[in-house]
């Protein structure tokens, strides 16, 4: 198992690594982030939480939901 860290920007396209059923493929949104305070300096740091995609069910209706990076691949 490698430590390869994974960057993901808006506009790609990626799926859900784990095989399941009928994966669709989605595109990336934006990256979910949250401003914490730092104590030590008081300023302003950016943490990186989650992936916003979004795709289409078998249906032709919009979904969208948030993925940790380490669920996802490229396609």
């Amino acid at each position: 198992m490698t430590n390869e860290q994974i960057y993901f920007n808006p506009g790609m396209v990626v799926r859900v690594k784990h095989d399941i059923e009928n994966r669709p493929k989605m595109f990336v949104v934006e990256k979910v982030t949250r401003s914490i305070i730092n104590k030590e300096t008081n300023e302003k740091e950016s943490v990186f939480l989650v992936i916003k995609c979004r795709c289409f069910d078998k249906n032709y209706d919009l979904q969208e939901a948030i993925y940790s990076t380490k669920d996802l691949e490229g396609c």
